[in-house]
């Protein structure tokens, strides 16, 4: 297993490589928010739980080495689903980036990074229709409020609630750290489409795949596909005007 090899040219370890040459290029005094997918897992066999599943031995390496790739001028502070591959990737983050002496906290869970608000069978039910889930086709769907909010949680609420927990960390720590929540892909690609209003892109985000921005003066600078675009912050973001 050449994990440089892997790291440096692999096609599925593009996007983490841009996202961490990236940072670099907000501004210095700023805080930036990365949105990234866990590390590499194996596809569940007929009797695993997509939930259970943990890294495996390649995508530990590989977020170690997303942490190594790290600026060091910037420390870190990590945030993860309760789901337990996404802790372990913070703990490779963090662990990667301390061998190249960044400094850095596992500040825990946070419910929002896997919790949309879905009863308990919504996705069971889904799966079980006679049409294959489509994932992206069931974004649309959430989005133009096809679903009841008995079943999930309304598109737009998701969204500002995720705002709220999430922005709200760039007033905690110092102002020139990096804040990483590490998540699972639908949930990014569902934070890409309400916050920017970025459409699911045609390749699905690969893993350690997701996104950087930062926030000052009502201004949002999104880093997202390899490449920057700035923007006003949504009208509802009213924690900006304090």
């Amino acid at each position: 297993m050449d994990i440089e090899k892997i790291w440096n040219e692999g096609d599925w370890t593009k996007m983490a490589r841009d996202m961490t040459r990236a940072i670099q290029n907000f501004p210095k005094d700023s805080k930036v928010i990365l949105i990234v997918r866990h590390s590499h897992r194996n596809e569940p066999t007929g009797s695993e739980k997509l939930y259970k599943l943990k890294l495996t031995p390649l995508g530990h390496e590989i977020a170690k080495r997303f942490g190594e790739e790290l600026p060091k001028n910037r420390p870190i502070q990590l945030y993860h689903s309760v789901v337990w591959r996404c802790q372990e990737t913070a703990e490779d983050f963090l662990e990667g980036f301390q061998k190249k002496s960044g400094k850095g906290a596992i500040k825990g869970s946070l419910k929002v990074l896997y919790d949309i608000g879905a009863s308990p069978n919504f996705f069971d039910d889904l799966f079980k229709e006679k049409e294959p889930f489509d994932p992206t086709r069931f974004l649309h769907l959430w989005a133009v409020g096809y679903f009841s909010p008995d079943e999930i949680m309304p598109f737009q609420e998701y969204s500002k609630k995720a705002a709220e927990i999430i922005w709200n960390k760039l007033n905690e720590g110092p102002k020139n750290a990096v804040d990483i929540h590490i998540s699972h892909d639908l949930f990014i690609i569902a934070l890409r489409y309400g916050w920017f209003g970025l459409p699911p892109p045609v390749e699905w985000i690969p893993f350690l795949g997701g996104f950087a921005f930062t926030i000052k003066d009502r201004m949002l600078r999104v880093f997202d596909n390899n490449q920057f675009f700035e923007m006003k912050a949504p009208y509802w973001w009213k924690n900006l005007e304090k």
